[in-house]
Parts: C-alpha cells; sequence; structure tokens
C-alpha cells in the first residue's frame, strides 16, 4: 500500500518487479517452482541496488495500469511452505555465495499478497555453473535495469556500463568517507598531516623540497605494547588528547587495526559453524532469535552493524560483545566468541522449544 501513489502503482522499474501468480510445473517441489520463478530476477536485483517483488499484482503491460487482484490458495500455499534455508542452499549451489532475503505475506483488504524483499549484494554475483532449469548461464552477469533484467557481459559496451556504476559506486563510498574529514584537514594544514600504513610499513606526507605528497618506509612497531597500538586504542577509548603533543604536529589518520589476544567471529561465521554442528535445519532469522532466547541480546532482529547502546548484554560478555571497528566513523559491530557455537547449538538441537521460539518445528538436516 506504501507504493501507491494517488491509488497508482509505480511502473516495473529498477526496483520494482509485479508478479501476477507462480508458473507451477507438475512434480516440482514448493523449493523447486520458486527458483524456476525468482532465482534468475534475485540475483539481478542483488547485483544492482536490490529491490522488491511484490506477487498477486496484474499489469497490463499496453496500459501500464496494475490491479491488486490477489493470490489464489495454491500460490498462498506454497509461499508458506517455503524454508529460507532451503532457499540459500540452493542460491549457494548457483553462485558459491549466500543471497538474503525477506518472503513476507500481507493483504489489502480481503486479498492476500506476498513480497520478496532483496537486497543489495556487497558482491556482483556470478553463477558458477549452467542452471538450465532457472535460465541461468555460467559466467553471466545479470543485473536489474529499469527496462527488467539485463546481462551486463552479453556485449563489451554492456559490460563497460556494468563495470562503469560498480566504480562509481566505489567512487561515491571513498569520496562520502574524505569528504567529511576534508574541513577537520584544512584546519589542520594538509602540509602537516601524516598517515601512516603499518600493514606496508609506511609514511606519507607533504615533501616540501618536491612539494608533493610522498611516502617512505618506516619500521612500525605492532605488537600489542608497541606505540602504534597504544595510540589507537586511545583513540578508540576517545582519550586522543592525553596522548598528543601540542607542540608537535599531529599525527592525523592511522591506518590499521587494533591487534587483540581475544579470539572472535563475525555473525555470519557463526551462523555456518553452528550449521555444521546442529542437527537441524535454521536461518538467520532463527540465530537471531536463538540468541534473544539466550538472553544476550534485547532484540531478536538486532543490528549487527551500529547497534542501539545496550542492545548487547555485559552479562554474557564471553559469548558476546561489540568493538568499534572503525576509529573515525566510530561504527561498531557485533562480534562472538568460538566458545558461542555450541550453546546456540544446543538450543537448535531441543525440537521441545521449537514451536515456542519459531512458530514451527525445525526439519532435521
Amino acid at each position: 500500500m506504501k507504493l501507491k501513489d494517488h491509488g497508482k502503482y509505480p511502473k516495473e522499474n529498477g526496483l520494482v518487479d509485479y508478479k501476477m501468480e507462480l508458473n507451477f510445473i507438475p512434480n516440482d517441489n514448493d523449493v523447486t517452482t520458486f527458483m524456476k520463478n525468482f532465482a534468475k530476477d534475485i540475483i539481478s536485483f542483488s547485483n544492482a541496488n536490490g529491490g522488491i517483488i511484490i506477487i498477486g499484482i496484474k499489469e497490463n503491460s499496453t496500459t501500464g495500469v496494475h490491479e491488486d487482484l490477489g493470490l489464489n490458495q495454491k500460490n498462498i500455499d506454497c509461499f508458506a511452505k517455503l524454508d529460507l534455508n532451503d532457499i540459500s542452499q540452493k542460491f549457494n549451489k548457483i553462485l558459491k555465495n549466500g543471497v538474503s532475503l525477506d518472503i513476507q505475506q500481507f493483504q489489502i483488504s480481503i486479498r492476500k499478497f506476498y513480497y520478496i524483499l532483496i537486497p543489495k549484494s556487497n558482491n556482483t554475483l556470478v553463477p558458477i555453473n549452467d542452471f538450465k532449469e532457472y535460465k541461468i548461464e555460467k559466467g553471466a552477469i545479470y543485473y536489474r535495469d529499469t527496462g527488467g533484467t539485463e546481462q551486463a557481459n552479453k556485449s563489451t559496451s554492456e559490460f563497460d556500463r556494468f563495470l562503469q556504476i560498480k566504480a562509481n559506486e566505489k567512487s561515491k563510498e571513498f569520496m562520502e568517507i574524505w569528504s567529511k574529514l576534508l574541513p577537520e584537514m584544512i584546519d589542520i594544514n594538509p602540509r602537516e598531516v601524516l598517515i601512516l600504513n603499518p600493514q606496508q610499513n609506511k609514511v606519507y606526507g607533504f615533501n616540501n623540497k618536491d612539494k608533493t605528497l610522498s611516502g617512505s618506509n618506516i619500521d612500525i612497531e605492532k605488537s600489542q605494547e608497541g606505540v602504534f597500538n597504544i595510540i589507537l586504542s586511545a583513540i578508540s577509548a576517545g582519550e586522543i588528547g592525553k596522548i598528543t603533543d601540542n607542540e608537535g604536529k599531529p599525527i592525523y589518520k592511522l591506518m590499521g587495526e587494533i591487534h587483540t589476544e581475544r579470539e572472535h567471529i563475525s555473525l555470519t561465521s557463526l551462523e555456518k559453524a553452528v550449521k555444521e554442528v546442529a542437527n537441524y535445519k535454521f536461518t538467520n532469522a532463527h540465530l537471531k532469535i536463538v540468541i534473544d532466547h539466550l538472553g544476550w541480546v534485547n532484540d531478536k532482529s538486532f543490528n549487527v552493524i551500529n547497534p542501539p547502546n545496550q542492545t548487547v548484554s555485559n552479562d554474557f560478555n564471553k559469548f558476546i560483545w561489540i568493538e568499534t571497528v572503525d576509529q573515525y566513523s566510530q561504527r561498531t559491530k557485533v562480534f562472538f566468541s568460538p566458545s558461542a557455537i555450541p550453546e546456540i547449538a544446543k538450543v537448535i538441537d531441543d525440537p521441545k522449544i521449537h514451536k515456542q521460539l519459531f512458530n514451527k518445528k525445525l526439519s532435521k538436516k
């Protein structure tokens, strides 16, 4: 309903697609039916800017009018039986890469519809083999354009266009980061700014003799007790003022990571690890529900990046905690200890509480 503008739906474009109903083929199960109808479109949306597919709306290609007729029971039953974990495994076979989806039912009056919400992928998704049943070719780069699904590497000009789009995205991201620093750079005087790169043992700065920005080799002590990590630790703790010398020239940007003795894994790695040991199939959403059930967080839909304060419970910091991963943007991220794996697997493998937590019984592997 939010897509409607004065009672009209927008035309299909780079972000929105409509489908009246599923095409069913005899003897196909629900997941195969879903993949045959949507796999190629989902990849194309992921490779562009993401998007939404709404099922239950009839589009008149001649007049451009959309009728929200709704779905019949056969379509509704098919969507209701879908397991996102099974769909994810299908995409892993196609791409060797996961695809994140949200599939939900909604109503307009008494008519029922489904939508598939597809986020933008950070990586370009490329099929590793031919999948003729899904009309997918090995090595083809599908992406969503205003006119529908396109193949980037079908022609040289189309491929160049796709690469330019991706390059512009990266350039925009780069400029957004640096534009926030430029006012401070000017205040400091760019000629007095030093950039340290500990990964390559380099220091960059203004060369007064040649009037250029140049780099030199430098030995950087990278141990936990070394000066470099002491400075980074002070920045992350908001104590940079305690280590600067007002009479000296400021070190404006430090590039590198704070070394930590604590072993940690991301939510994505945690999900993969639990799936290796658990006896039941589950999705990313199920994983977050379990983490909430254990009392580690206060929101079963918590954000991994920049979570609100108090999202993670300090009582369970041996399993879960938040770290600052970018000192200048203050970007934070939720991390987990490997010891969280058996704790979560124990809940996943307890069928007695499946209905209470997930409103359904999980399927065995």
